[in-house]
This record gives C-alpha cells, structure tokens and sequence, in this order.
C-alpha cells in the first residue's frame, strides 16, 4: 500500500495500530471502508483518501477531551465520583428463571434488551456472539432466542461496534447497543463527531454498558488453552469476584481452572490505558454482585435508562434489592484504582 499524504487514517495506524495499544472495539470498522475486522484483529485493507478523519474523531485509544463527554451526556465538567455519574445503584436480577439459567450471573442484560424489545422501544440490538473457531463479533438480534444465544461473557474483545456501524448504514432506527466501557466512549465521541456524527448516533436508542477492568486478546487465548490441552471451542468462561484469583473455562469434558495471573499476561495493552471501569457513558451499566452469583450489579445513569429500568420493575421482568453499602465502597475502590492505573500508564499522574 502506497501511504498519501491525508494523515486521519495514518495518524490512528501510527499512534493505534502500530503501538499494539488498540482494543478492538470497532468503532473505526465500518465508519471506514479501509478497516476490516477478522478473528480477533483489526487490519487496514488500504489508505483512506478522505480528509474526514472519521476514524480519529471515535477512536477510544487516541487521546480526547473527557469532559467534553460528561458535558455532552451529563452537563457536568467533571465527575468526582469513581463509578461515574448515576440516579442510582442497585442489585437486580432477572425475574425470569430461563434467562438466569442462560445468563452469566442474574440475567440483567438479557432482560432488559428482550422487554426493550417486546415492548417496542428498541426494534433490534446490537450483541456479541460466542465466537468459536473464530474470535467473538458484533450480532444483529431482533427476537428473544437471538438475545438469549448471546447470554454469557466472553472476557474478549468483539468489535462489536463495526456491527452496529453497518446497521446505522443499512437504514436501521431505534437500535440497542450493549458493550464494553471502551465501546461506550467510542459511541460519545461519535456523538460528537464530525460531519454527521450525532445524526448517526441518533440511531442508537438504549446504551447498556458492561463492567470491565480488562479484555483478553482472544487469539492468545486460544492459544493459551491449547497449552493447557484444550482444543475444543470452551462452552463458558467465568473470573469469579476476589479473592479466588482464577480463570475458569467449561468444556464439554468438564470444568477447569487456571491462575488469573497467567490469564492476564493475554490481556490488550491497550486495557492498560482505560479509566473507564463501569461504562460511564451508558444509559445503564451492568457488573456482577460480588458475594452473590444469582444477582447483578446496576448503575442507572440517565432518564432514558431510568423509565426503562422502572417499567422493568414494574413488569415483573427485574427483581431488585438494596447493594450492600460494602460492595459499593468495594465497586468505587475498583473503579478509581483502574483510572489511577490507566493515568500512570499515560504518563498523567505520578506512581506516588
């Protein structure tokens, strides 16, 4: 590939690409014909001769005005709060058996996106599969089994967001997208994006966010397993909340469980430079309730993620409690340790 002399593309490759600090979200794919996304790796096919620069404008990993966010989704400057801003934080759980079963811990997310769906407030939404021979990817689902086939966490990145890019370009309206804190930020900075970013968002109707503190790369990880002598596509994978310190992995031959520290040596580098622990720019984020593998964690952000939330409740669809005040301390702790973290890896704050 012969490079030109227009510097958005080069500009993402160079600081991105090239740096291995890129977190597959997909925001980039999609947006830009010239980025493809392929088992787990996003590679450039050619170089961009538009001067719309698109793919810097939403890039998560290149460097952003923050409080342009917060101002934009919250009209605050700032957030002093670790898990960001919020009306509420509860513990919630799926009122539905099934979906538990098929859910990761309480089934939150799952519900949430089919009563979107059934009650017409979304009319599709934006998933990450199972992945398989390949790594995980971005799934368009508009009925109840679809949603229910993509229950569970992968621990990987998806590039999820190139999905829900090429959704926004087949004419697809009140859309749902779930992912990663990462992902969340591309979305805001999509929204403010030139030339037409907030017209392309506006396809976005329900945002939930997923906790995380890191993404596995998935080919080391297959990679990783086969050395342990699985060779077989894993059924499902778990981290139990501390202090266990393990990774598990379900296969059709049983159960097995490796050391978290051996995991995170496949962990992106660019999770390393991530501030985000619980998806701030989300309508609602959800994480796992630490002691309690039958409930979720949930941050309820903003009016739109509110009403959902309480006609939810009101259907019978959620079931909620009081958090125990430990495990929002513990929640926040978690939260401003990783954007301590991800400021001494870009040189913002001191390791004092």
């Amino acid at each position: 590939m012969e490079q030109t002399t227009v510097q958005g593309q080069s500009n993402l490759v160079r600081e991105v690409l090239e740096k291995g600090i890129c977190v597959r979200c997909g925001a980039c794919v999609g947006i830009c014909p010239y980025f493809q996304y392929h088992d787990g790796k996003v590679v450039v096919s050619d170089w961009c001769q538009t001067s719309t620069w698109r793919c810097v404008q939403v890039c998560p990993r290149l460097p952003y005005d923050r409080a342009s966010l917060y101002d934009y989704f919250y009209h605050v400057n700032d957030c002093t709060d670790a898990i960001g801003p919020h009306r509420q934080v509860v513990a919630a759980r799926s009122g539905d058996k099934l979906v538990r079963s098929a859910a990761q811990y309480g089934g939150v997310v799952t519900a949430l996106v089919i009563f979107a769906m059934e009650e017409g407030l979304v009319n599709s939404a934006v998933l990450t599969d199972r992945g398989g021979d390949l790594a995980p990817k971005g799934v368009l689902c508009s009925d109840r089994e679809a949603v229910l086939g993509c229950a569970g966490s992968r621990y990987s990145a998806s590039a999820a967001l190139s999905e829900l890019n090429l959704a926004i370009q087949a004419g697809n309206d009140r859309l749902a997208f779930i992912g990663l804190p990462c992902q969340m930020e591309a979305l805001g900075r999509l929204s403010l994006s030139e030339p037409d970013g907030q017209e392309r968002a506006g396809h976005v109707e329900l945002k939930i966010g997923l906790f995380c503190t890191w993404a596995l790369d998935y080919r080391a990880l297959r990679s990783y397993l086969k050395t342990k002598g699985i060779v077989e596509i894993p059924k499902k994978y778990d981290i139990p909340p501390p202090p266990s310190e393990v990774f598990i992995v379900e296969t059709n031959n049983g159960r097995m469980e490796f050391p978290l520290s051996e995991v995170r040596e496949i962990v992106q580098p660019g999770c390393s430079v991530c501030e985000d622990m619980t998806a701030e720019f989300a309508d609602i984020s959800v994480g796992t309730l630490e002691g309690d593998k039958q409930w979720n964690t949930v941050i309820v952000r903003t009016d739109k993620g509110m009403e959902l939330f309480e006609k939810a409740l009101r259907a019978g669809v959620l079931e909620q409690k009081e958090i125990p005040s430990s495990n929002l301390e513990h929640l926040k702790e978690a939260a401003s340790n990783k954007r301590k973290r991800a400021l001494r890896a870009r040189g913002e704050e001191s390791n004092e």
